[in-house]
């Protein structure tokens, strides 16, 4: 499947939707106006429809071609396979993950390239396109006007098992406040983990990076992806 996106002539996301198996979708626009339909899905390049105006109770047929991106990995320095990966997200996050807008996992020969010649874990980041600042704090992949949608397991218990309330006070805990406003959170593992320690992190132990808006996901190589999140095997 992939990922369906209305955005609004400055391109705010406006409506979230995903294609079916075969590449079918159907989404609706919120009122008549001006908007580009954006698609995305790991293995693709990401595209879109030029700006059009969309008119009150009308239909559209619109195609959008989606190239695959080449294959630039050696397939043994692979962690995870996207379909495991995927599976994996889309119990954590309670939807599959190519439905958020910005998705993008990095591993193997992408990974290791941003690795190299990098100054520090700022510029790793920087090199794989996350938004990184340090100013008097170091903010990550903040997106002004977003928020992620509650982060869920299968079962609806919220992430790691943490009681709404008990969520809230780590999230206040260890959120950066820079210049600009709130900035995204970094996770490790799938623990929730301050920005300013990205610096201190072992970044050749970082096997895959995910990256979505408001938020960055490091794993390590020696991350177990059969377990579910929030305890348990899948």
């Amino acid at each position: 499947m992939a990922g369906v996106f209305i955005l609004s002539a400055d391109r705010e996301v406006l409506v979230r939707s995903a294609s079916d198996t075969a590449g079918f979708y159907s989404i609706d626009a919120p009122e008549a106006g001006q908007y580009y339909i954006h698609v995305q899905r790991i293995g693709y390049f990401e595209n879109e429809t030029p700006l059009f105006q969309a008119e009150a109770g009308r239909t559209y047929s619109v195609d959008i071609e989606m190239r695959p991106e080449p294959i630039r990995i050696d397939p043994l320095s692979v962690t995870v396979r996207n379909e495991e990966l995927e599976r994996y997200l889309t119990l954590e996050f309670g939807q599959n993950p190519n439905a958020l807008f910005g998705y993008r996992a990095h591993q193997g020969a992408i990974l290791q390239e941003a690795k190299l010649g990098a100054r520090d874990n700022t510029d790793v980041l920087r090199r794989l396109n996350v938004m990184v600042s340090h100013g008097r704090q170091i903010c990550i992949n903040a997106l002004p006007g977003f928020t992620m949608p509650s982060l869920r397991t299968e079962t609806g218990s919220l992430l790691m098992g943490e009681s709404a309330e008990e969520l809230g006070r780590l999230a206040s805990e260890v959120q950066e406040i820079g210049d600009d406003g709130g900035c995204g959170t970094l996770f490790l593992d799938g623990n929730l983990i301050p920005n300013g320690q990205l610096e201190q992190l072992e970044m050749e132990s970082i096997a895959v990076v995910v990256t979505l808006p408001n938020s960055v996901r490091l794993y390590t190589r020696s991350f177990d992806w059969t377990m579910r999140p929030g305890g348990g095997d899948l």
